[in-house]
């Protein structure tokens, strides 16, 4: 890789690391790589401030993922570069060194600034959204509403779990309503910015800037809204602005990771405002969805993975999308880099962490022993004991089926860790899962998120 491939694959990488568009964009849209010499990684940059700020709080993600992406430690360096601050007008090579944030599709330069001075991402937009069982009713809600705004479904509130396409989905709507009217006002904004801006108001006492800035708007988009939860003061606040939009039929877009009437310690009268509209949620992809995922993010991407590989990743990255971005250009650079053949679905595994040895390192016994307890309504005292009730036998086997088909533990592990003396009662309670888990979609969804789960809480 050349220089420029080099510093494209690192944005990318800490792009996804970073979560935070609006960090992404102030950092490190407008830097690019000048050199390698030996272990020193020259990066350029605009002024000397963003060279402090990215060696104070970034430097140890920047080499990190550079020297990941290059395969040999770097130690990043940051200068101030000329080449960086030329005409903007005239395309330049630090243009290709931000592929994600240029200007596509035909974008205008008035119409791309609205959308920055919004907050919006310009990735996200309904034509690379990908539509599919999980998330169709909050799709054709989001269409709808972006067609008539503040009159189809207000407020709209889109919920689910962490990374399965809430935030696109909510700015779909903002850039969808500006591509139709460059006069409207869209803000998008995280619940965490408006009480940081509520504070910072409060603190200078210019509470009529915050009142204009979020009550101005044709569009408000909200963002984790479950992050009021306990905060009075901004509940107090965000009430008023939205009775403000409400009443003069501005459209408000909310996203969280739960239903209003499970977001903990939050006023009523928000609960009432917020099922006041439509209520819609996002689950986790399925199997189909997933792989049109990895296909739409591949042209994104500029990656072209054999299907086998897209097929695998899909099998065995189950939990969001975000996840699945990262896998697949973790698995694309590794491909890359691979000098004959290309990688096996063992290899893939190892390097997504997804493995039953890596498996087995992230994941306690007694956390899997915990968790199928839990959910089946038993104790891990009882699992592991003589007693040999329906239910108490039931959760047994699921444990013995959960710690071999996807921990990759012997049978004679299995029995050991089960206090079982026999590991043939092991290999009866496997099949008996497998055949339920092949002629019941609804226990086979239960298995699936039970195993989300023990793999997402590995402390317990």
């Amino acid at each position: 890789m050349d220089k420029t491939d080099i510093w494209k694959k690192t944005l990318a990488q800490i792009e996804i690391k970073l979560d935070s568009p609006a960090q992404f964009k102030t950092w490190f849209r407008d830097t690019r790589l000048i050199d390698i010499e030996g272990r020193k990684a020259l990066i350029g940059v605009k002024n000397s401030y963003t060279a402090d700020w990215l060696n104070q709080k970034h430097k140890h993600l920047i080499q990190k993922t550079i020297s990941f992406v290059y395969g040999k430690d770097l130690n990043p360096e940051f200068k101030y570069d000329k080449y960086l601050v030329k005409d903007t007008s005239k395309k330049t090579e630090a243009d290709d060194t931000a592929p994600i944030l240029q200007v596509k599709d035909g974008i205008d330069e008035a119409s791309y600034q609205h959308i920055r001075s919004s907050s919006l991402n310009e990735r996200y937009t309904f034509a690379n959204y990908v539509v599919g069982d999980s998330n169709r009713l909050a799709h054709a809600a989001a269409i709808s509403v972006s067609e008539n705004p503040g009159k189809s479904y207000n407020p709209l509130f889109l919920y689910g779990t962490t990374g399965i396409g809430k935030t696109h989905l909510a700015q779909a709507i903002g850039r969808e309503i500006i591509d139709r009217d460059t006069t409207k006002k869209v803000l998008y904004s995280t619940t965490e910015n408006f009480l940081n801006d509520m504070v910072a108001c409060i603190r200078s006492n210019t509470m009529d800037k915050f009142r204009d800035k979020y009550r101005k708007l044709d569009v408000l988009i909200i963002d984790d809204i479950q992050m009021l939860s306990n905060r009075k003061e901004t509940q107090s606040a965000f009430f008023n602005t939205f009775n403000v939009l409400f009443q003069a039929s501005k459209q408000i877009v909310i996203t969280s990771d739960r239903t209003p009437e499970e977001i903990p310690n939050i006023e009523d009268r928000l609960i009432s405002r917020f099922q006041g509209g439509m209520v819609a949620d996002i689950s986790k992809p399925r199997y189909e969805e997933r792989i049109a995922i990895l296909e739409q993010k591949q042209k994104e991407f500029g990656i072209n993975l054999p299907e086998p590989f897209l097929r695998f990743i899909a099998e065995i990255i189950k939990e969001n999308i975000r996840e699945l971005e990262g896998a697949l250009q973790k698995v694309n650079l590794y491909n890359s880099m691979k000098k004959e053949d290309e990688l096996t679905q063992a290899e893939i595994a190892k390097i997504l962490g997804k493995d039953p040895n890596s498996k087995r390192k992230a994941v306690k016994t007694s956390t899997i022993i915990k968790k199928v307890a839990k959910e089946f309504g038993v104790s891990s005292k009882e699992i592991k004991g003589p007693r040999r009730t329906k239910e108490i036998a039931f959760a047994r086997q699921i444990c013995m089926y959960i710690l071999r088909d996807e921990f990759g533990y012997k049978l004679q592990e299995v029995s050991e860790i089960l206090e079982r003396k026999d590991h043939t009662t092991a290999i009866h309670a496997i099949d008996k899962v497998q055949s339920m888990i092949q002629t019941n979609l609804t226990f086979k969804e239960q298995i699936d998120n039970l195993i989300n789960e023990i793999q997402q809480q590995p402390t317990i």
